[in-house]
């Protein structure tokens, strides 16, 4: 049986450059970036939203007791 032969381009010195894609390191900054700043949106809006609860319950407190 004949033994199948490799492709010789595959193990070409200069090809030893590929390999896995991976995100560039200004990406990743990037990326960390906008999930800061989506965390930090997303607790000033919570914290906005207690704020305006705590209020109308001080409001209704005063008014209906």
């Amino acid at each position: 049986m004949k033994k199948e032969s490799r492709n010789g381009h595959a193990f070409h010195p200069i090809m030893r450059k590929g390999g896995v894609h991976e995100k560039t390191h200004k990406a990743k900054r990037k990326t960390d970036r906008q999930q800061t700043a989506k965390k930090v949106n997303d607790y000033l809006a919570r914290g906005k939203k207690a704020a305006e609860d705590s209020a109308a319950f001080y409001f209704y407190t005063l008014t209906f007791n």
